[in-house]
């Protein structure tokens, strides 16, 4: 039986932003770098796996699950795979936090592909129109720049994110502005939208973690010096 409504439960996510995003940032930093040609899943099963053996996490209110399928509610359609989900304890129905992982800057042949474009289109976009995270306040993006290049990542980014703000249901110019949730983190952004079904609005928190150097196999759990 779950006790309170879905707004109650909504209120339970946004006290725990900050505190989420804090556990994924330790946990980057806890775990051996990508390649720069590593797959998406790869990066994000070995977050993963780092996230569920981190001590804070076990404190959380939410249990974290990888690649959890959204259904819509009467036709059992599926809505997409989401990446890492942070769902409470006692789940109600369309309450959690979702964090959506892009690789962003990978290096292929030697050449590098930005992939800001597929970031908004296939990341970003499915929050704005409810495909994900509908019944909350907040989700989260994490991009994986593969080439350690944040700072170009995010203005290749910043730079799509205004180029379609219209869809992104932004006030324009749109772009980001700084993290109210990781105020000290200089990889941290965050994004407002408006979106058409609800009146307050929702925020995208962006984290850009820098990878590139060589991968070890996955599961391997000792940090780098």
């Amino acid at each position: 039986m779950v006790i309170g409504t879905p707004a109650e439960w909504a209120d339970l996510i946004d006290p725990m932003v900050p505190v989420i995003l804090s556990l994924v940032v330790e946990s980057w930093e806890d775990m051996l770098q990508p390649a720069s040609d590593e797959t998406e899943d790869h990066i994000t099963i070995s977050l993963y796996r780092i996230l569920r053996q981190n001590k804070a996490a076990r404190e959380l209110p939410f249990r974290i699950n990888i690649q959890r399928f959204e259904l819509d509610a009467l036709s059992d359609k599926e809505h997409g795979r989401q990446d890492i989900v942070f769902e409470p304890l006692h789940p109600c129905e369309d309450i959690y936090f979702c964090l959506e992982s892009k690789r962003l800057n990978v290096v292929k042949d030697g050449k590098p592909r930005a992939y800001a474009s597929e970031y908004v289109t296939h990341g970003m976009l499915r929050f704005v129109t409810g495909q994900y995270s509908k019944a909350v306040r907040h989700g989260g993006m994490l991009g994986y720049v593969l080439d350690g290049n944040i700072s170009g990542a995010i203005t290749n980014v910043e730079a799509n994110i205004r180029k379609r703000h219209f869809a992104l249901c932004m006030v324009p110019p749109g772009g980001f502005v700084p993290s109210s949730a990781l105020a000290d983190h200089a990889r941290a952004r965050e994004t407002h939208h408006q979106r058409a079904h609800e009146a307050s609005l929702f925020r995208i928190h962006h984290l850009f973690m820098a990878a590139g150097r060589p991968a070890r196999p996955l599961g391997w759990l000792t940090p780098d010096p």
